[in-house]
């Protein structure tokens, strides 16, 4: 099984595999050798995808192998501002530290009890 690469995003990853874009130009670079997962979600901040994250990487991880890298990409509707036509997507600064601090904690979790996992079963 090849490893793989999840892209976990808002709209700037979702977009990421359009002509010319940064997501498909990891797929080509890593043809053969890798998959590129994509996981972006048009219009999320960080309060959002927290939400949705464990369902979002359901089948992100085929055959129980963990990614060999995730990226994570938000923070551009998390600063829209408050008082603007897109104010619900704004996220305060401190509670957006939080948020990411989080998604990154979710995935170091999953990979050490994956990797406990594999050495005690």
């Amino acid at each position: 099984m090849r490893p793989r690469l999840v892209l976990f995003g808002d709209s700037i990853t979702e977009q990421s595999f359009a002509s010319g874009g940064w997501g498909a130009a990891l797929a080509d670079h890593f043809a053969r050798q890798a998959d590129v997962v994509l996981r972006g979600f048009d219009g999320y901040n960080t309060r959002w995808a927290l939400k949705v994250l464990d369902r979002a990487m359901e089948g992100a991880a085929a055959g129980g192998a963990d990614p060999a890298a995730v990226t994570v990409f938000f923070g551009a509707n998390d600063a829209n501002l408050p008082d603007r036509s897109q104010g619900h997507q704004h996220v305060p600064l401190e509670e957006y530290q939080d948020n990411l601090r989080a998604i990154c904690a979710h995935f170091k979790v999953a990979a050490i009890l994956s990797s406990w996992s594999r050495e005690c079963c």
